[in-house]
């Protein structure tokens, strides 16, 4: 069944149009946003693995993250997360492991796990400086911690995101974890001005109309 799946990622043109259409979802879907990108990254990434296929390693790296992702679609959490666990195991170093790590932290998430959510998230953000992943792995992170009632926390994440990936498609959603952070926190004009920034950087927007029910 994986290897199925996979092959049908490689298909260079159907992921694109997923990722069109993908677009148009998070806009109509904002609260689950971070598992539907992580989802299309991960899939785009496995499908360039199996294209290019250059070492039997890597394949055999994005295979396992293959098998990972459909286990957990088909919500065997478990087996999901064992074989994210082998994939660490046997390919440590390569993308596919830090992408599994992603994945366990989507899972753990919706499980409402979020303590563990939070430290798969970790875990990526703290080794990767890289564009794709971190602002991944800090956004999940700041979920986390919000939804497992860690405001302070959140917040600090929050605020790393924002200052590193302002631009990120998932920037909104982080926007709108640090406002009620801080309104949980009791920092309410902190929490305007950033209802405000929402206003401001996303008019007409299903975000811009969020921030303006809530600002009071």
């Amino acid at each position: 069944m994986g290897k199925r799946w996979a092959r049908q990622q490689a298909k260079e043109n159907e992921l694109a149009k997923v990722v069109d259409r993908g677009a148009f979802w998070l806009r109509m879907h904002p609260q689950q946003a971070t598992w539907t990108a992580l989802g299309v990254v991960a899939a785009l990434l496995v499908g360039v693995g199996f294209y290019t296929r250059q070492q039997a390693s890597r394949e055999d790296a994005w295979s396992k993250l293959a098998v990972a992702t459909s286990y957990a679609y088909m919500g065997r959490v478990p087996e999901a997360i064992s074989q994210v666990e082998q994939l660490g195991a046997e390919h440590a170093a390569s993308p596919a492991a830090q992408f599994g790590l992603l994945l366990t932290g989507d899972v753990l998430y919706d499980k409402g796990d979020f303590q563990a959510a939070a430290e798969s998230y970790k875990k990526v953000a703290d080794r990767n400086t890289d564009a794709h992943l971190r602002p991944l792995a800090l956004a999940g992170l700041a979920l986390s911690r919000e939804a497992g009632g860690d405001c302070t926390g959140a917040a600090g994440d929050s605020q790393s995101f924002l200052e590193g990936y302002q631009d990120h498609f998932l920037a909104p959603q982080v926007h709108a974890s640090m406002a009620r952070c801080l309104i949980a926190l009791g920092e309410r004009d902190k929490a305007k001005s950033a209802f405000e920034r929402m206003e401001f950087l996303y008019p007409n927007s299903y975000w811009s109309e969020w921030a303006k029910a809530r600002k009071g």
